[in-house]
């Protein structure tokens, strides 16, 4: 994980994308300043980012894109494709059973969770992985939580944990 650049990414949490994502075809939706996007690089064949890079309430509204594209050059990753706008404007664009596994780290208030979630694990093959980070983090995070637990009883999957990071197998 590369140092300097702001994030709430611990390294166990990084270290852990990096296993998820290795040889995949991997969908990031929240990149801010591009932490996650450069350890799911790591590994992973190629990372579809999507963030609109104007922050958001939890984080605060500010324009990260130019700090998000001096960190990938710095760390001299290549293989990540970066898509500027919202989840719901650009997910739709893409075949269900796309990306080999995603990772959310969006706003955190109820509705966008869910809504984030429905819109990006149908692009996920069956087998893949889908990530989320601020799993039990912090009053508002307890939000992503919840999704999570009642997204585990209507999908019988074993929830598995890293830190604040929680994923699943599809």
């Amino acid at each position: 994980m590369m140092t300097g650049i702001p994030t709430a990414l611990t390294r166990a949490e990084a270290a852990q994308l990096q296993e998820l994502a290795r040889g995949g075809l991997v969908l990031e939706l929240g990149a801010q300043y591009g932490a996650s996007t450069i350890a799911l690089a790591g590994t992973a064949r190629r990372v579809h980012s999507v963030d609109w890079h104007a922050g958001d309430s939890m984080a605060g509204h500010m324009n990260s894109l130019e700090a998000y594209f001096a960190n990938l050059r710095r760390a001299n990753v290549t293989n990540v494709v970066t898509h500027v706008g919202r989840f719901e404007d650009v997910l739709p664009l893409y075949r269900d059973g796309s990306f080999d596994g995603s990772f959310l780290d969006g706003e955190h208030d109820r509705a966008s969770v869910e809504r984030d979630t429905e819109l990006a694990m149908r692009l996920v093959r069956r087998g893949g992985f889908f990530a989320w980070h601020d799993y039990g983090r912090f009053e508002v995070a307890g939000v992503v939580g919840r999704v999570v637990g009642d997204l585990a009883h209507t999908h019988p999957k074993s929830i598995h944990r890293v830190d604040y990071l929680a994923w699943v197998h599809l």
